[in-house]
C-alpha cells in the first residue's frame, strides 16, 4: 500500500484536517426526534424573518382554518427568536391559542439565519427569488469562506447566480473555500494539480482516488496530471534512443564514481523553501518518525543568508574550526545523498530501494 493510499485510509477512518467543517450539518434542521416543548406565544420573537415583504396573510388564514395540528416550530435558544414557523405562530394566535410546540436550535444569529433560509426554501411557503438573492448576499458577507455551491444549496439558487452575487458584493473569499461536504478546497486547482504532480512523481503506482483525496482535487484532474507526466517523459527521451540502431553502436559511457558525480543544477532559496513547505504537508512524512527526522534535517536548506550571518557571528571563536570542519563533511554527505537519490529515481521499478 502506498503512502497516498494510507493517507486515504486515515481520511476514511475519520481523521480529517482540523479546519474541516461540515457546511450543511452545522445548519441542518434540528433532529425530528428532539424533544418538543410548549412555549408561550407571547415570549417569542417574530422580528427576524428572511421575507422582505413580511408574512402572507392568506397563508396564515389557511393554516388557522385547517383542522391539522401545526408542526413544531424552530426557536433559537436564549433569544427565543423564531427561526422557522412564523406563519404557524401567527395562525396559532389567530386560533386563540396561547402556546405552541417548538424545538430548540443552539447557534449564533448567523447560523440561525442560514437555517431559516434553508428551511423556508424547502417547505411551507417558499421564499421569493428576491428574498433568496438577498439571503445569498447576506450569507456571502457572513460566511465568505463558503463555496458557491454550499451557499447555493442553502438559499435555493444556482452556483452561477451565487458567483455573480459574490462578484457584485466584492466578496472573493480566500484561497480556499468550504464545500457542501465540509472539505476545504483551493479556489484555484493550480495548487492542487501541483500537489498531485509531486505525489505521482514520488509514487507513480498510486491510485487516482488516493491522490485525489490527498491533493484535494478530482480524480479527473489527477488523471490529466498523470497523462501530462507521461507526455513529458516521452518528450524527455534522449534523441539517441529514438534513432535507428547502427551496426557499430558507441560504447556506453563509463559510470561516474559517486564521489565525482556531477552536482545537480543549483536551486534558489525560494525554490528550496517552497519544496520544504510541500514536504511538510505530506502525511507520508509527517506521520512517521523517519519522515519527521528527515524534515528537521532538511530545514537547514531554508536558512537564508541573513540567518547564516547571525549564526556565524554568534559562534564562539574556539568553535570556529570544529564547525567549519563539520560543515565541509556535511557538504560531502549531502552530495553523496543527492547521488543516491538520483540513482534510485532513475532505477527501474522494484530496484534501488523502490517499493
Amino acid at each position: 500500500m502506498t503512502n497516498s493510499e494510507a493517507a486515504l485510509q486515515r481520511q476514511d477512518a475519520g481523521v480529517h484536517p482540523p479546519e474541516r467543517a461540515d457546511a450543511e450539518a452545522r445548519y441542518a434542521d434540528p433532529d425530528a426526534g428532539a424533544d418538543v416543548e410548549w412555549i408561550p406565544i407571547t415570549e417569542l420573537d417574530l422580528s427576524h424573518s428572511p421575507r422582505s415583504e413580511g408574512e402572507s396573510g392568506e397563508h396564515i388564514r389557511v393554516l388557522a382554518e385547517s383542522q391539522a395540528d401545526l408542526p413544531p416550530i424552530v426557536v433559537q435558544r436564549g433569544s427565543n427568536r423564531v427561526v422557522d414557523g412564523v406563519h404557524r405562530v401567527r395562525a396559532a394566535r389567530l386560533r386563540g391559542e396561547e402556546a405552541i410546540r417548538a424545538r430548540w436550535f443552539d447557534g449564533d444569529d448567523a447560523s440561525a439565519f442560514v437555517l431559516a433560509v434553508r428551511l423556508n426554501v424547502r417547505h411551507g411557503l417558499p421564499l421569493s427569488l428576491t428574498d433568496r438573492k438577498a439571503a445569498g448576499t447576506r450569507i456571502l458577507c457572513e460566511q465568505e469562506d463558503w463555496s458557491n455551491r454550499a451557499i447555493a444549496s442553502a438559499v435555493g439558487l444556482s452556483p452561477k447566480t451565487i458567483a455573480a452575487l459574490r462578484e457584485a458584493v466584492g466578496r472573493p473569499g480566500g484561497q480556499a473555500r468550504i464545500g457542501r461536504d465540509g472539505r476545504v478546497r483551493p479556489v484555484s486547482i493550480a495548487a492542487g494539480r501541483e500537489r498531485a504532480k509531486e505525489m505521482l512523481l514520488r509514487e507513480p503506482a498510486s491510485s487516482l482516488r488516493a491522490v485525489s483525496a490527498a491533493a484535494g482535487v478530482s480524480t479527473g484532474t489527477v488523471r490529466d496530471v498523470r497523462d501530462q507526466l507521461h507526455r513529458e517523459s516521452e518528450v524527455a527521451i534522449p534523441a539517441q534512443r529514438r534513432t535507428p540502431a547502427t551496426r557499430n553502436p558507441p560504447a556506453p559511457p563509463a559510470r561516474t564514481p559517486r564521489a565525482q558525480a556531477a552536482s545537480p543544477a543549483p536551486v534558489t532559496l525560494d525554490r528550496s523553501a517552497a519544496l520544504l513547505r510541500s514536504l511538510r504537508t505530506d502525511p507520508s512524512l509527517r506521520f512517521n518518525q523517519s519522515g519527521r527526522l528527515l524534515l528537521s534535517i532538511l530545514a537547514v536548506v531554508a536558512i537564508d543568508p541573513q540567518a547564516q550571518d547571525g549564526l556565524v557571528l554568534a559562534l564562539p571563536d574556539h568553535c570556529l574550526d570544529f564547525v567549519a570542519e563539520l560543515a565541509q563533511v556535511s557538504v560531502q554527505t549531502w552530495q553523496d545523498l543527492a547521488v543516491r537519490l538520483s540513482e534510485r529515481r532513475s532505477a527501474p521499478p522494484g530496484r534501488g530501494g523502490r517499493r
